[in-house]
């Protein structure tokens, strides 16, 4: 019997992708799903067996009728995803497992923490908090004091961010910007914050966030498919030193005990409790003079 794994973002691509190596003589049937198409999303999609970048209320119907069905094991990340909530509602199975969705897992104050809402119970009854509670099993990046899912139930996978190679030895420092999506309303509140500090650091590469859909006018684009854990093995190839900034990005989690590279957060209000955890976990925070 066929285990289902279902991704939704480049990062739960990787995991998913590394999850099935755990398990190298079994069937895997594999989805990516989500709304916003761009070279990176395709990137990490392009080994699953089922793609699909649904727009509508019968884009999302149509998946769930082409998947449903009786497998082994579901394994699945994004705990409030409608479409999983009636994928998993809509199958049969003998197991549920799931695997971090990134920073969420661990942030007490985020969107799998707060009390349910209407928009996390899928359209056949299925809730959040089911499947929170009835995974087996939760692969997780994170050895934080709290996540999500029970503490019995969580597998560490560790080593996870490693680098194949060392850098190299030149003495040169690149400072990267990672981007932000600040609103999902109004993009210009993301194009002013991301473009008055991407001046102030005087960077030398901006990486946009997998969601973004605008531009930051002034900055040079790191030009990749790659999530940046995943292009830092290229940037150590001309840059011995690399610097990050960032917002509130779950990189600082990933990457912060990583020899050449200095993680900076960007002290702002606007993220002050995301900020607060994420300096709990050992990120550094700085607030940069805008020279006002």
């Amino acid at each position: 019997m066929k285990h289902l794994i279902i991704a939704t973002t480049p990062l739960q691509a990787k995991i998913a992708q590394h999850i099935k190596r755990l398990y190298p003589d079994q069937d895997f049937v594999s989805l990516y799903v989500s709304p916003v198409k761009n070279a990176r999303q395709e990137h990490y999609a392009k080994d699953f067996d089922h793609i699909h970048y649904p727009q509508t209320a019968e884009d999302l119907v149509q998946i769930c009728q082409e998947l449903a069905g009786d497998y082994d094991t579901i394994f699945y990340a994004s705990f409030d995803n409608s479409l999983i909530l009636d994928l998993v509602a809509s199958s049969t199975y003998q197991h549920l497992m799931s695997f971090d969705d990134g920073y969420a897992d661990i942030y007490p104050l985020g969107m799998y923490a707060w009390p349910l809402q209407p928009s996390q119970v899928g359209s056949l009854g299925l809730t959040r908090d089911d499947l929170i509670e009835r995974t087996e099993k939760h692969y997780t990046l994170y050895s934080s004091d709290y996540h999500v899912v029970a503490r019995e139930k969580l597998v560490y996978l560790e080593h996870f961010f490693d680098l194949p190679q060392a850098p190299v030895s030149n003495g040169k420092t690149v400072k990267v910007l990672l981007g932000q999506k600040f609103s999902e309303e109004d993009d210009q509140i993301s194009i002013r914050f991301i473009s008055t500090y991407a001046k102030a650091l005087a960077i030398d590469l901006y990486l946009p966030h997998p969601k973004e859909t605008f531009t930051i006018p002034d900055v040079t684009y790191l030009e990749t498919e790659l999530i940046f854990e995943d292009v830092l093995a290229q940037l150590f190839q001309e840059y011995e030193f690399v610097h990050v900034y960032h917002f509130t990005s779950s990189v600082s989690l990933h990457l912060k005990d990583l020899p050449h590279v200095t993680i900076t957060g960007i002290s702002l209000p606007y993220y002050e409790d995301r900020q607060k955890e994420l300096r709990r976990l050992g990120c550094q925070f700085e607030r940069v003079s805008l020279g006002w």
